[in-house]
């Protein structure tokens, strides 16, 4: 059984996993959302990839824990507006949730 991970790409990320593979354009991201989640001894560090809208809109979670979460967030560093201190504001305070939107394309254009 394949253990799903997150593949980059030129122009975006694709998340494998048993079902299949999920490709998104980093065209078609139009916000990111940081968080963490508490695990009783660690924290898990989540964010929320949004494409589209109104009821065309689709979230994709990724976590630190799957492989290529780092590479991932490295290439969204390349979208305008990207929130290069996420990781900061995703994981202080301790023991809060501290959702953050990390990227929105409004807040760019």
């Amino acid at each position: 059984m394949r253990k799903p991970e997150i593949i980059t790409t030129d122009n975006g990320f694709a998340i494998v996993t048993t079902k299949g593979t999920d490709a998104v354009s980093l065209d078609e991201v139009s916000a990111i959302v940081a968080y963490k989640i508490d695990e009783l001894t660690t924290d898990l560090v989540c964010c929320d990839i949004v494409t589209g809208s109104g009821d065309g809109e689709q979230i994709r979670t990724i976590h630190e824990e799957l492989p290529g979460f780092g590479a991932a967030m490295r290439h969204f560093e390349s979208l305008p507006g990207f929130d290069r201190q996420w990781r900061d504001t995703a994981i202080l305070p301790p023991f809060a949730t501290n959702r953050t939107l990390i990227y929105s394309r409004h807040a760019s254009a």
